[in-house]
């Protein structure tokens, strides 16, 4: 599987040597015994550093035996880590959002019978109902957090709370701006600079986010500068999302 999402590796030497550990990691786990092996992280994205380790996902056959000296190991100075399930647990489970976006930039490298590009298949993209609740719940969330609970902490007399409402509002603004893209939401540690690469966005989107994120101080004023960035953005989004729901904000809160 592929993603919109690739990194310019820092090291394209590291990068090929990590691309080799992966693989020569991987060959071993090849017997009739393993359902599938993926390569996951730094390695399917197409980046390595010095700070990178390589993952490696084996799906094996429930009840079968194979080699784990344990989840970290490594190879040539390599940090490798090994993330070992039941293909039918895995069949079974529930894979939440960061879980599938890791698996949405996986390298299948060993899928005899076809079930783990099925399997994959299945789990992996952004269902309709999904896509419909994000942009929901991100429109709406974003400006309580931002606006309205802001405003509440103001009036109980903890700035540093009305502040700290805007991480909150963010996190949602962006999952809001991810399933505008038809888009997984990334993991937390990686969301951010995803959002930034994405297709559709805000004018000056960039701007007017570190211009959110941006605090000089616990003062009312910049409380109000930094919420006066945010809306701004949002005012843009407004007509979008609303456009895309055939709904209006007022419909929209009373199901959220």
């Amino acid at each position: 599987m592929t993603s919109q999402f690739h990194i310019q590796s820092s090291d394209p030497a590291l990068l090929q040597r990590a691309v080799a550990i992966a693989g020569s990691f991987a060959e071993q786990y090849r017997t009739s015994q393993v359902v599938g092996i993926v390569i996951l992280g730094a390695v399917a994205r197409g980046y390595f550093d010095a700070l990178a380790d390589v993952d490696v996902a084996v799906v094996k056959k429930r009840g079968s035996e194979v080699p784990f000296e344990g989840q970290y190991q490594h190879m040539a100075g390599i940090e490798i880590h090994l993330h070992l399930a039941d293909y039918e647990d895995e069949v079974g489970a529930e894979w939440n959002m960061a879980k599938r976006w890791t698996y949405s930039q996986a390298q299948i490298v060993h899928d005899p019978e076809g079930k783990i590009a099925r399997l994959l298949g299945d789990k992996v993209p952004l269902r309709s109902d999904e896509r419909r609740w994000l942009l929901m719940s991100g429109l709406c969330l974003s400006e309580w957090y931002i606006n309205r609970l802001s405003h509440l902490w103001v009036e109980r007399g903890h700035l540093t709370s009305a502040h700290q409402m805007f991480a909150g509002g963010l996190e949602h603004f962006m999952d809001m701006l991810f399933a505008w893209n038809g888009e997984l939401v990334p993991d937390a540690k990686w969301k951010y600079y995803c959002v930034e690469k994405l297709h559709l966005l805000p004018a000056e989107f960039r701007e007017r986010m570190q211009a959110t994120m941006l605090l000089k101080d616990f003062s009312p004023g910049e409380l109000e500068r930094r919420r006066a960035a945010f809306m701004g953005m949002w005012q843009m989004m407004l007509p979008v999302i609303e456009a895309e729901l055939g709904m209006t904000y007022a419909q929209i809160m009373e199901i959220v």
